[in-house]
């Protein structure tokens, strides 16, 4: 069995040093030494001036220091005493240099400036647009070349029509053969250049190059009118030569119709006009097509029956020219 060893406390060593009789300065302090304790009086070496640079939380801002003006007034700077001039002056001399803008005295300027043709005020310096054609580059050619196609005799045998034939014991004189279609009786090109048609008279230009690019410019005559495409005329080196129908040769007019109404109110054919001008076609066997701007929608139902009329638009296809074209002949293929 263990026994625990008794402790000293602190506060056994006050209790001891309270019932020890007096005693001296001296002693007390070496008792107090040996219970590793300190009577002696400690400096205190507590700075309470705050360090440099160290943060404060409560720290004042620096015065202002505002410097008062004081009422005495402030004397000019002393202005530098200016040298006399001398009684006599020395004179200048001037030496007049010749122009040499006046004529004959300019250095020429270099040849390919020279020849350059001056600039007109206001001119534009950017390059036009290109304009963009109703009939696109890519398509034109055979567009054109399908709406003026006619048939004639061809070689190729047309089997439905002699198997049809046969079984019916329909007797034939002939062959019947597949039309081929020609382009070589070319065409007469009217433009209508009335005022109403302002917009598109750049795109008739066009179509004139488009046209003659096709077929030539002997096969494609052309001739310009305002109100009646019967008095269309052109000009050739002997004078005005006024529009004739020829047989077999086909007829293309790029005009609205008369549709477009104009400011003005200028006089634009009618209906009757349209609708003479075919018949007179139709009785030299000429086929006739209408280039509009506006669309078949737009233009009366009462001439569909007598000419072929064409959207002259980018969205037009030589397929479709065909069909029509091939429909209105009666062609079947």
């Amino acid at each position: 069995m263990t026994t625990r060893r008794a402790e000293i406390g602190l506060a056994d060593w006050v209790r001891v040093l309270a019932e020890l009789p007096a005693i001296t300065d001296s002693e007390r302090a070496l008792v107090a030494r040996c219970l590793g304790l300190q009577t002696d009086k400690v400096e205190n070496t507590y700075n309470d001036q705050p360090t440099r640079g160290a943060w404060q939380r409560n720290a004042r801002k620096p015065e202002v220091r505002t410097d008062t003006p004081t009422d005495k007034p402030t004397s000019a700077p002393a202005t530098e005493s200016r040298p006399e001039l001398p009684d006599e002056i020395l004179p200048i001399r001037i030496e007049k240099l010749p122009n040499t803008l006046e004529a004959g005295l300019a250095p020429p300027l270099p040849a390919e400036i020279a020849n350059q043709e001056p600039l007109e005020l206001g001119a534009s310096n950017h390059p036009p647009v290109p304009r963009l054609s109703l009939f696109p580059q890519r398509t034109v050619r055979g567009l054109l070349a399908a709406s003026v196609a006619q048939p004639s005799g061809g070689y190729d045998l047309d089997m439905p029509r002699l198997i049809r034939a046969s079984v019916q014991c329909q007797p034939l004189r002939s062959l019947p053969l597949l039309p081929r279609f020609s382009t070589q009786q070319g065409c007469q090109l009217l433009l209508d250049f009335s005022e109403a048609l302002v917009p598109w008279w750049d795109d008739m230009r066009d179509l004139i190059q488009q046209f003659h690019a096709v077929l030539g410019e002997t096969a494609c005559p052309v001739y310009e009118f305002t109100d009646n495409p019967r008095h269309a005329v052109r000009w050739t080196e002997t004078g005005e030569q006024p529009w004739q129908a020829i047989a077999g040769k086909p007829v293309v007019i790029a005009s609205d119709l008369g549709q477009v109404r104009t400011i003005r109110h200028e006089v634009r054919p009618g209906l009757s006009v349209w609708r003479d001008f075919a018949l007179h076609c139709r009785r030299w066997q000429i086929p006739v097509i209408v280039l509009t701007p506006l669309g078949h929608k737009r233009c009366p139902k009462e001439l569909a029956h007598l000419m072929s009329i064409i959207d002259w638009n980018s969205q037009t296809r030589a397929s479709d020219v065909k069909r029509l074209i091939n429909h209105k002949q009666g062609i079947r293929l």
